[in-house]
């Protein structure tokens, strides 16, 4: 067997050396065998989890939503199996903190006039369980987009804050966006044009037409329910101060969506005289030194803008040395501050920053917010209960990623895949559309004609890409190849999925409208227009809910971990491949059926 090995490896040296150059493509090689009785053990003890699932039907006293903007099912796909390999195992076995969760459903994310929404449509949808119209927020469908003179109160719509607000329950919102961006904005204001984040935006014949109109910072300050909202905590600090400026480590927002204040306001300035007005516990903090620095068991109100744009994308936090906490450090600060509240509370916190890599089609980004985003949520498991915490994970949209190319277990989610017919190779991950189209048009006569003829009916074209490498497609700038240009790229009209635990979470089990997300939350905790209608349910769970083992953190102060996690990380131990380039597998242009038979003989080995 080991000489077999050894001479298909020499081979297939030998192949490369005649076809040219090969391409390197990290793996992590698992080492259990995968037999028969493997698979049968694996399904049932699946089954058996599933014959002992029990409902939940307490009455929820907090409830939490996790929002993964843009955060599709190939993303879910994909950043599982990344979230494996930064721990050097192969990915595809193991699964992403919250897809544990025993109760899944889908969700339709389309709106009332596109196939394909945006992010304010979809947050109006799941916060205030109305769909409305492209680029509108907190509004029905019937008021048209950018048009304020369609926008009344009467066709204003409110979101499941003001529903536990009005429970007397205290409420969070927290987002690695900027506070006033379409997921967060939905929570609390009611505009026609998502990009009104500040005055600036607005033009002045649209203040001329709606005298008492407002942008969404000063919605967020001075109206309800942003003004009672207990913790807030994002970005967008330019959107909230006329003297923001720009610094080293902290620029001015450079997004074609961004605003500045023209009316000279101070706007975190008035929030503080508000807090302190009322006599209520407040602080306001831009650094995470800041926040770190806040007595969380004696405060009543949070407000904290640590960029002036969007938060920076974590892997920025680390290499730059930056001083903005983390996605999962904000959420815990959040609920540590919402459970001194005696009545429960409703929290929201948006992985936002998915969203933005996948605009860019630079998918190493967007995988790693996503499971940024799960570390937030193992927080949350920690510092909750599954008897009175609801916690519901879902997305907004889809995108066009997709995931192709054949490429072997455990080879490295965000590098190169295969070779293409064309003899270079691609990468696993690739988008419809957007920015990271890079082709060129080749023909016969670019290299032995200059005159300039275009009248040869026999004239042959031929389609040119990168050849991009495997230390290129791995960087956090690479942008991934995408088939039409696109200056951003678009949204997927893709059903995204739900995924929920604790009481009521059984109401999440098939396709669902968006909307009904909204719903089933207030149905759960008794808010909104479910308030009252909790005849028949009470705060125990019978019989307990015990079927959840997170595969990361221990959850409810377990001193050990669960024994079926730990067989299944023995069963599923992985060891990067050594070679000549550093952990690499190597592969190359080679013939087709040659190449493949060596392959799969040397990988049977």
């Amino acid at each position: 067997m080991r000489s077999f090995t050894i001479l298909s490896l020499v081979a297939l040296h030998l192949v490369w050396g005649v076809s040219g150059s090969p391409f390197h493509a990290k793996r992590y090689r698992k080492t259990q065998l995968e037999d028969q009785d493997y698979w049968n053990s694996i399904g049932q003890s699946e089954l058996k989890r599933a014959l002992g699932q029990k409902w939940n039907t307490n009455v929820a006293k907090n409830v939490i939503l996790f929002l993964g903007d843009g955060m599709s099912i190939p993303t879910l796909t994909a950043a599982r199996i990344y979230k494996g390999q930064l721990a050097k195992r192969g990915g595809e076995e193991g699964t992403l903190t919250f897809e544990t969760f025993p109760h899944v459903g889908l969700s339709k994310t389309y709106n009332v006039n596109k196939q394909v929404a945006d992010s304010a449509s979809t947050a109006t949808a799941y916060l205030t369980g109305v769909k409305t119209n492209y680029k509108t927020v907190g509004v029905d469908g019937s008021v048209e987009y950018n048009d304020c003179q369609t926008m009344f109160d009467s066709n204003k719509v409110y979101s499941i804050v003001k529903w536990a607000q009005d429970a007397g329950k205290m409420t969070g919102v927290v987002t690695s966006t900027r506070l006033t961006h379409a997921t967060p904005a939905a929570s609390y204001a009611h505009v026609p044009n998502r990009d009104w984040e500040c005055d600036g935006n607005i033009k002045p014949e649209d203040f001329e037409k709606c005298p008492d109109l407002k942008d969404i910072a000063r919605q967020l300050i001075e109206d309800e329910p942003g003004n009672s909202i207990n913790v807030l905590m994002g970005g967008g600090y330019q959107n909230f101060d006329a003297n923001a400026t720009d610094l080293p480590k902290d620029p001015l927002d450079d997004d074609p969506n961004r605003c500045l204040r023209r009316d000279g306001r101070q706007l975190t300035q008035e929030w503080q005289e508000r807090r302190a007005a009322t006599k209520s516990k407040h602080a306001f903090v831009r650094s995470r030194t800041d926040l770190h620095n806040v007595d969380l068991s004696d405060t009543e109100y949070l407000l904290g803008l640590f960029s002036n744009g969007h938060v920076p994308y974590e892997y920025e936090k680390v290499e730059k040395n930056l001083d903005i906490p983390t996605l999962a450090e904000m959420a815990a600060a959040a609920i540590k501050i919402l459970k001194n509240g005696p009545n429960g509370y409703f929290l929201l916190v948006e992985g936002g920053r998915i969203d933005h890599g996948h605009h860019d089609t630079k998918a190493h980004r967007a995988l790693d917010e996503a499971v940024a985003m799960d570390r937030a949520v193992e927080e949350a498991l920690r510092l909750t209960s599954r008897e009175d915490t609801l916690i519901v994970v879902t997305a907004d949209h889809a995108h066009t990623m997709s995931i192709s190319g054949y490429p072997a277990r455990g080879q490295e989610i965000i590098g190169l895949a295969a070779l293409g017919d064309d003899g270079l190779p691609y990468t696993t991950l690739m988008y419809a559309n957007g920015p990271g189209y890079n082709y060129t048009i080749k023909s016969d006569d670019d290299d032995d004609s200059e005159d300039g003829d275009d009248d040869d009916e026999n004239e042959h074209f031929e389609v040119s890409r990168w050849n991009v490498t495997q230390e290129e497609a791995t960087a956090w700038d690479y942008t991934q190849l995408a088939a039409v240009p696109k200056n951003s790229e678009t949204h997927g009209g893709d059903d995204v999925a739900i995924y929920a635990i604790g009481p009521m979470a059984h109401l999440f089990h098939t396709l669902h409208e968006q909307n009904y997300i909204a719903h089933a939350m207030a149905y759960a905790a008794c808010i909104g227009k479910s308030f009252g209608n909790c005849d028949g349910r009470d705060n125990k769970i019978t019989p307990p809910e015990t079927h959840f083992q997170s595969t990361t953190l221990e959850l409810e102060g377990a001193s050990q971990r669960s024994s079926v996690v730990t067989e299944r990380e023995r069963e599923f131990t992985y060891s990067q491949l050594t070679t000549t380039d550093g952990g690499a597998a190597q592969m190359s242009s080679v013939p087709a059926l040659v190449f493949a038979t060596l392959t799969a003989l040397w990988l049977r080995q």
